[in-house]
């Protein structure tokens, strides 16, 4: 348990950190790719901004301006994957779905999804509540305010035995599994989504080899779900539950 927990705090103190980095410890690079930006050299601008995520800062301002870039510059793809990169690390934000919006416009992706349960909106809905620094922090205070019922509980007479201090020191601390167990969520789906992006137009095959039957075509910027893997292709899905074999490197995973 110990040891899982170090999980939300690890990324509540990371993403606290990578945010202050930005600003205190690569403000030259930054500023740099935002000025290249402003001189409309996007493509520069957009290697810049990569070279700071390749860097390891995972924070959703970064991404958003990579993903700005990339759009300029034509590579649908990557403003695809930077937007949506961007959204899972600040949910519900009105500018990032807008822009990822009109990326996917460029898609011209005429696949129509196949609905979902009532249970996967719902499940959707509830993991857009907070973004995964979100969930950490609530677990954070969750936890300490529980802690601070159970010594009231235990250990102050005043409030010894008292049903209201326990059945609040119950709700809270189901509130705080509900929030661990979320941050650990959504710390794994960051760095293990399942979901990917198609870097280029490419061929999807019915076999993982080159000679086999090409099935249909992706298009640049469509979002599959990932399914299996070889040393050289991975199985993908569609929208519409279409599936098939693509190379590895037609794409990048969320």
């Amino acid at each position: 348990m110990t040891r899982s927990f170090t999980y939300p705090v690890f990324l509540l103190f990371f993403c606290l950190l990578a945010g202050t980095a930005l600003q205190a410890q690569d403000p030259v690079l930054f500023r740099e790719a935002n000025q290249l930006y402003k001189q409309q050299r996007y493509k520069e601008a957009a290697e810049k901004y990569q070279q700071l995520i390749d860097s390891g800062y995972q924070v959703a301002d970064l991404y958003f301006n990579a993903g700005n870039a990339y759009y300029k510059n034509d590579q649908t793809g990557m403003a695809v994957y930077s937007f949506e990169k961007a959204l899972t690390l600040k949910p519900g934000d009105e500018a990032i779905e807008h822009n990822l919006d009109m990326a996917n416009q460029r898609v011209h992706n005429n696949i129509e999804s196949l609905p979902l349960l009532f249970f996967e909106r719902w499940w959707m809905q509830w993991q857009q509540l907070h973004s995964a620094a979100g969930w950490a922090i609530g677990t954070i205070v969750l936890f300490w305010i529980c802690c601070a019922a159970a010594i009231a509980y235990f250990f102050i007479p005043r409030y010894q035995g008292n049903r209201y201090v326990r059945w609040g020191m119950t709700v809270v601390s189901v509130l705080f599994i509900g929030y661990f167990s979320m941050a650990i969520w959504m710390h794994n789906k960051a760095y293990n989504s399942g979901v990917a992006i198609v870097m280029r137009t490419a061929k999807v095959k019915a076999a993982p080899d080159d000679g086999s039957k090409d099935l249909f075509e992706t298009r640049e910027g469509i979002k599959v779900n990932l399914l299996d893997a070889t040393k050289d292709y991975c199985k993908i899905q569609l929208a519409d539950g279409k599936t098939g074999w693509i190379a590895v490197g037609d794409v990048k995973e969320l």
